[in-house]
């Protein structure tokens, strides 16, 4: 699907922008501390390795999944797995664009913030100013 390049990119964001406000809203009414320490540490390996796209996923699940967990929906989770490969391949993309990086840890920031704040409409926000980064960078991101 990725081979499509900047398309594919962009159908990928399409469905994020459709599920992951809402997970973000769920999660801030039903993450536990497990949960919160989960997205606490993948925040922390983001920030670790801001310089090697290779190393993202190195210290678990991804960000995306951890949210997904504390939604507390297996379904949703389910769904967020199927994606994990092309959300990895789209994050490799954005941290080939100049400050790529460093915007998505921004976001990925506020986000936690307003979960663990339980402002649903925080995160709700936030998720979605992440993912307009998101659609935008990957629109710049090369093509292979």
């Amino acid at each position: 699907m990725m081979r499509s390049g900047n398309e594919g990119f962009a159908f990928l964001a399409e469905v994020r922008e459709i599920l992951e406000p809402e997970i973000a809203a769920l999660a801030t009414t039903r993450a536990d501390q497990e949960d919160l320490a989960a997205m606490k540490e993948q925040v922390e390996v983001m920030d670790a390795s801001k310089a090697d796209s290779r190393c993202i996923h190195r210290g678990g699940p991804g960000f995306p999944s951890c949210a997904s967990e504390a939604a507390g929906n297996p379904i949703i989770l389910s769904l967020i797995d199927s994606i994990v490969g092309l959300l990895r391949e789209q994050r490799i993309g954005i941290f080939q664009v100049k400050g790529g990086a460093e915007r998505g840890q921004y976001h990925h920031k506020k986000i936690l913030e307003a979960i663990e704040h339980r402002d649903s409409a925080g995160a709700r926000e936030a998720m979605k100013a992440h993912l307009k980064q998101v659609r935008e960078d990957s629109r710049n991101a090369p093509s292979e």
